[in-house]
């Protein structure tokens, strides 16, 4: 299988006191076409921190973050948001919708951002129908459950048909059942085809991928190392 993303030996180093300290601790990992990666890990064990270096939001201290065999750090500024917003669905954590524009007008939001041929306003509407939402297409984010929302960011990321959606912490401050549905959706779009990288504290998501890692202290090891 083709690789989709590639870390390796990546590190974060940070100050603290004015004493270095890895948050992410030369990491290697690679997820290829059609992978479902689910890293589990306490907060602040550095999860995070990786995601927001697969995305290409933040820069390594060292090593290579590489999508599709391309060095994500070789990119300015520009070519660099321009691909995020092409090849990468990113659903972030927490409530991240923009709260003065409609459901429909935030999952398309992606799609405006740069050209896109095609009906962007139309393939809003599909994703919306697909996850159960369509009805709250003309609603704020502010009107929507916490799992309603979390459809809608969900819907947003795959607006530009990304080679990989990356998702932080999707269960977070959402109940048991919609926990449930949120991972019964990724695994549905899995299945699909959908390449996913997801990072969580939730162990109930442990069920769910093909893949496990454990991040503890800014290192990942494969498998789960929290309930063993």
């Amino acid at each position: 299988m083709a690789v989709v993303l590639s870390f390796d030996n990546v590190c974060k180093e940070y100050l603290r006191g004015n004493v270095p300290f890895f948050a992410v601790d030369h990491v290697n990992l690679t997820i290829e076409a059609g992978d479902f990666v689910n890293i589990i890990g306490r907060s602040g064990s550095g999860k995070s921190t990786l995601l927001n270096m697969a995305a290409g939001m933040l820069s390594p201290s060292g090593g290579s973050v590489c999508l599709e065999g391309e060095d994500l750090s070789a990119r300015d500024d520009a070519s660099l948001s321009r691909l995020r917003n092409d090849k990468i669905g990113f659903v972030p954590q927490g409530a991240s919708a923009l709260p003065d524009l409609t459901v429909l007008e935030n999952v398309v939001l992606p799609f405006c951002l740069w050209p896109h041929g095609g009906d962007g306003e139309g393939a809003g509407r599909i994703l919306l129908e697909r996850f159960g939402i369509a009805h709250l297409a003309d609603s704020y984010p502010a009107e929507l459950s916490g799992g309603e929302l979390r459809r809608a960011l969900i819907a947003r990321a795959l607006i530009n048909h990304p080679r990989i959606v990356i998702a932080d912490e999707p269960t977070s401050d959402l109940d048991v059942e919609s926990s449930m549905s949120i991972m019964e959706t990724f695994t549905k779009l899995n299945s699909e085809g959908v390449t996913l990288l997801l990072v969580s504290h939730d162990l109930d998501t442990l069920k769910y991928g093909k893949h496990v890692y454990t991040m503890s202290e800014g290192k990942l090891e494969e498998g789960d190392h929290l309930t063993a």
